[in-house]
């Protein structure tokens, strides 16, 4: 039964970070709604490390539109009522 949870729940922020990043797409173009398209990049550049032997670089950068973050929440707020819809 919690396996079902879980997997109810990477699916709804699944689809709402598809969906989020679509529609701020969309909104971004729409004077009206251009707010809703804004990316904002979250992270840290590449740092790199040289032992001659080898050399590792590490780094991660993650871009969120407002959309996407607006739609993960109505997600997470939706998630109670659909366990008890889908799970029972």
């Amino acid at each position: 039964m919690d396996m079902k949870k879980g997997l109810l729940m990477f699916a709804l922020i699944l689809c709402a970070v598809f969906l989020g990043s679509f529609l701020g797409e969309l909104a971004r173009n729409v004077p009206a709604i251009e707010l809703l398209g804004r990316e904002y990049t979250v992270g840290f550049s590449t740092t790199e490390l040289d032992l001659h032997l080898f050399v590792l670089t590490i780094g991660l950068q993650i871009k969120v539109c407002i959309c996407e973050v607006l739609l993960i929440l109505i997600s997470l707020l939706c998630y109670n009522k659909l366990v008890k819809l889908v799970i029972g």
